[in-house]
């Protein structure tokens, strides 16, 4: 299950790349985007701005205001700042302008300011003033530049359109893209969820486990408590002690549940008393009986209110045992203790445990007879884990110092 866990960070560690990238190529291209639409806007302003002037003067020429016109622009302008006036043909820059000269070195001298003004077209309209014929010179250049405007206008606005066109092109590419890693990446993950499957017989696990829930165990048969037993047998012998057979009945006081719940609590007991891991190893194993005449100790599943009906030692939050009698809590059998849960102890081993600790008791063991010998170390079986396991870890079979029966 980790590398499931794994596998999903890596997924989105991936996507979070996928996302940054895709921002910063929408960052670019709309940067990009800005810049020339600034740069188109600024040229269509420059452009309204000459074609207005330009548009007033032939407005004027036309009305017959020409002349009155240029004559107060020109004092305007020699009044603001001096003027470039254009070479004569002797080389000479001392050149007297006649009003409509002036004026239209004015002009000029706008469109030599503009982005798109042209050195060599200004200086041909220059020689053609020189030459008289100024109006006319100046009426032909104008026209150009309306067309020059209107085409400057046109590529702006197709460069815009190309740059949008792009950033969109850009993202859905970027998108398509992210899709279809994502589908390679579920189609490769279902594989390999099938193959997981089939080598696990299809059973699919949790990546987290609810250690408050008890997992549910199937009936035992005839057979498998005569393999359980024999196990146990085995353990006993290998052990090198004393062999010790026990029987044992099962019964409940008070409202626990019916039959169903005292057969799962006597196939509890009998799984629990002949494991290997627990007190076969100190040369015990256990025989379930029906008859209680013929038990050496009887196992209880106790309602709570009614555990000091054993004894009064007995307490209403804990398991106990009196004499032949070991009882387990209710209480604690269906919700163990909170903080062996915090400890990483499951309710499973929980139930194991205090059976063994019960038990254990009626094996001649004491409460806290050894108490955790070491941080982190197992605890003691027969250390009260339910009550405090000072600084050890949750246990639920006897250690090898407890490996012995009186």
């Amino acid at each position: 299950m980790k590398r499931d866990g794994q596998s999903d960070e890596h997924s989105q560690g991936e996507l979070r790349a996928q996302g940054r990238a895709m921002l910063r190529t929408v960052a670019k291209y709309g940067k990009q985007c800005l810049r020339s639409l600034g740069r188109g806007c600024m040229v269509v302003v420059r452009a309204l701005k000459h074609g207005i002037r330009r548009l007033g003067a032939v407005i004027a020429d036309f009305l017959g205001f020409a002349g009155a016109a240029r004559s107060d622009k020109n004092k305007q302008s020699s009044a603001r700042r001096p003027f470039r006036t254009p070479p004569s043909q002797h080389g000479s820059t001392d050149v007297k302008l006649t009003g409509d000269d002036a004026a239209f070195f004015e002009i000029s001298d706008g469109f030599i300011s503009s982005v798109l003004s042209d050195e060599a077209e200004d200086s041909a309209t220059a020689d053609s003033s020189r030459r008289g014929h100024a109006s006319s010179s100046a009426r032909v250049p104008k026209s150009v530049y309306w067309i020059r405007r209107i085409v400057v206008l046109v590529v702006t606005l197709a460069v815009v359109a190309a740059v949008v066109f792009g950033v969109k092109t850009a993202i859905s590419h970027t998108a398509a893209s992210h899709q279809e890693h994502q589908t390679t990446s579920n189609v490769s993950d279902k594989k390999s969820l099938r193959k997981h499957h089939s080598k696990t017989g299809g059973k699919r696990q949790s990546s987290k486990t609810d250690l408050t829930k008890a997992t549910p165990q199937p009936a035992l048969t005839d057979r498998n408590r005569a393999s359980l037993l024999a196990k146990a047998q085995a353990t006993v012998a290998a052990s090198g002690k004393p062999a010790h057979q026990y029987s044992y009945c099962v019964s409940t006081k008070g409202d626990v549940g019916g039959a169903e719940v005292q057969q799962e609590f006597e196939n509890s007991i009998f799984r629990t008393l002949n494991d290997p891991r627990g007190w076969p190893r100190a040369g015990a194993s256990f025989t379930y009986s029906a008859d209680s005449s013929h038990c050496d100790f009887v196992v209880y599943l106790s309602q709570p209110s009614l555990m000091k009906t054993f004894s009064g030692n007995c307490s209403d939050e804990y398991s106990c045992r009196v004499g032949n009698n070991v009882i387990i809590n209710e209480d604690r059998w269906n919700n163990a203790m909170p903080q062996m849960f915090s400890a990483g102890m499951s309710l499973d081993r929980y139930r194991t445990m205090v059976i063994n600790h019960e038990v254990g008791h009626r094996l001649g063991h004491l409460d806290n007879e050894p108490s955790c010998p070491a941080p982190n170390a197992p605890a003691p079986l027969m250390q009260e884990q339910s009550i405090s396991l000072r600084g050890c870890t949750p246990n639920e079979w006897p250690t090898d110092s407890e490996l012995w029966i009186r």
